[in-house]
């Protein structure tokens, strides 16, 4: 079946035609497979979802790989093991870099489809290991938006213990502070202000959940924004965590920074002018053309 389907999209066949046999092998999910035939299903599947050549081979991989998942659930357990989640993330795919995008949806699939068995418990404590190490790393907008993503639908994938989540916390906090527009045009600029709101809104669930990780995370905005280092300007989207701050977890970090004997009046200063840059920045971006 497999020989049969790589054959189908990679033909010449009109696409409509195509479509027909696909709807066919899908609908053939719940026929009794061997391990091997399993194996071979679902490799083939993930070939096309990372390394389709076109958008209908990447929709055909997605298809087949949710359809014999979902009706072949032991296999693709088997299959969908620690050892390939750890060399996509580590390694990525082929010639698809471990940074990119599509390595996390294929993962967060994945991961729909084996949620009722015992084999995802080890998935969520290596992912919360690699969620760290990724952020630790400082990802791009689009790669740290669909990593947030992510953890915002599986909470089980978030660093656990206090030490962990606290790190993770902080750990984001600086990769967003490295954050950058790739373009000035309205859809760049609306796509990266979601990428923003993707990443600060997980951390404002993390503080939620875990309110001892506020104030740090605060101190560690602070460390950033009143950093003396010309060479870096911290990135606007700093600006994004605001509307997620308690008043009086403000008023806490005023008095620890104000009574703080090794926090300068200089370093106040420049974090207050970076501030009142970011706000401007921001209501320039807002204001119409």
């Amino acid at each position: 079946m497999d020989k049969i389907l790589e054959g189908l999209v990679s033909s010449s066949h009109p696409l409509p035609l195509k479509r027909v046999i696909v709807r066919r092998v899908v609908e053939s999910a719940e026929t009794p497979l061997s391990q091997a035939q399993c194996r071979a299903m679902f490799a083939l599947s993930t070939r096309l979802v990372l390394q389709g050549l076109d958008p209908f081979q990447r929709q055909v991989g997605r298809q087949v790989l949710e359809a014999y998942g979902r009706y072949h659930r032991d296999e693709f357990e088997a299959f969908f093991n620690r050892g390939l989640v750890l060399g996509l993330l580590q390694r990525g795919y082929g010639e698809l870099s471990n940074r990119d995008p599509a390595i996390l949806d294929y993962i967060q699939a994945g991961l729909r489809l084996i949620m009722s068995c015992p084999a995802v418990l080890e998935l969520f404590e290596l992912l919360q290991v690699e969620a760290l190490r990724l952020v630790c790393e400082r990802p791009p907008p689009p790669l740290c938006a669909r990593l947030c993503q992510l953890l915002g639908d599986f909470p089980q994938c978030l660093p656990r213990g206090r030490k962990l989540s606290l790190a993770f916390c902080q750990q984001l906090v600086r990769s967003i502070a490295h954050f950058q527009s790739q373009g000035t045009r309205e859809p760049e600029l609306r796509l990266y202000v979601s990428q923003v709101t993707q990443v600060s809104g997980l951390l404002r669930s993390v503080w939620k959940a875990e309110p001892d990780t506020l104030l740090p995370s605060l101190q560690e905005l602070f460390a950033i924004i009143s950093a003396a280092d010309t060479s870096f300007e911290p990135s606007v989207a700093l600006a994004s965590l605001v509307q997620h701050i308690p008043l009086q977890m403000i008023t806490v970090l005023i008095r620890s920074l104000t009574t703080d004997p090794n926090v300068k009046d200089a370093s106040m200063t420049q974090a207050l002018c970076r501030v009142d840059e970011e706000k401007g920045c921001v209501e320039t971006k807002r204001k119409p053309n």
